[in-house]
């Protein structure tokens, strides 16, 4: 530490972490990272709960002991991988259904389409410069900042005894009955246009195609986990 370190470095705090359960959570922005412990290309999406799930929580678990302070974060990691196509049929990855579900219940499988046929972020001219396509990347996922998802939060205790706050099971806001959540849905339309729009015409299937229409398409004729989260350290208490 510093000689002189700052009010915020010298305070010491104890974390009580988000409760386990059910939640609703705004998604921050996206980070693309080396993974330096299990390996290979990840995005990092911080997670903090909403305004009503923070005071819910509170109800349910009462305010924290004195000297404590109450955490309203947890994250997910996944790897970079926007599915594969095996016996004909489209394999979807921890990635793709949670972008899915952060698009809201109605926009969703619309992205999931644009997928399979293909669709993907901004690429560099340059195919082998990784550093400008990791650029690309951070842009591209950075339009899921501030949507909303839901996921079931689970603790795990490591071994110096900090409890982690561990996201799994994400669902599509819109999803639960009896509230269809439009104004959300709206939003997270928008944003779906703007991206497609923004990844431009692409390679294949997808190059001869116009960009998503606001109206259903005509149908067209029929064409032939290991699964980890890895919680963030700050997630930890």
């Amino acid at each position: 530490m510093s000689l002189l370190p700052s009010a915020t470095e010298s305070q010491q705090s104890e974390w009580r972490a988000v409760g386990e359960g059910f939640r609703r959570f705004e998604i921050g922005r996206p980070e693309v990272f080396e993974d330096q412990k299990w390996g290979g290309m990840k995005v990092r999406f911080p997670l903090t709960l909403t305004p009503s799930e923070q005071e819910r929580q509170l109800e349910e678990l009462g305010e924290p002991d004195p000297g404590t302070q109450q955490s309203w974060r947890s994250s997910y990691r996944v790897g970079l991988s926007l599915g594969y196509f095996k016996k004909g049929q489209f394999q979807t990855t921890m990635l793709v259904d949670f972008l899915c579900a952060a698009l809201g219940s109605e926009n969703g499988k619309k992205f999931r389409k644009w997928i399979e046929k293909g669709g993907h972020g901004p690429r560099p001219s340059d195919p082998d410069d990784r550093d400008a396509e990791l650029v690309l990347l951070g842009d591209w996922f950075g339009w899921w900042e501030g949507l909303e998802v839901y996921g079931t939060i689970t603790h795990s205790t490591g071994n110096d005894g900090r409890v982690w706050a561990n996201f799994a099971g994400p669902m599509p806001i819109g999803s639960l009955p009896g509230q269809p959540e439009a104004e959300y849905q709206a939003l997270a339309r928008g944003k779906l246009r703007a991206l497609i729009n923004e990844a431009g015409p692409q390679d294949g299937e997808l190059a001869k195609q116009a960009p998503m229409p606001e109206t259903k398409p005509e149908p067209q004729p029929a064409k032939r986990a290991f699964k980890e989260v890895f919680p963030e350290e700050d997630d930890a208490f």
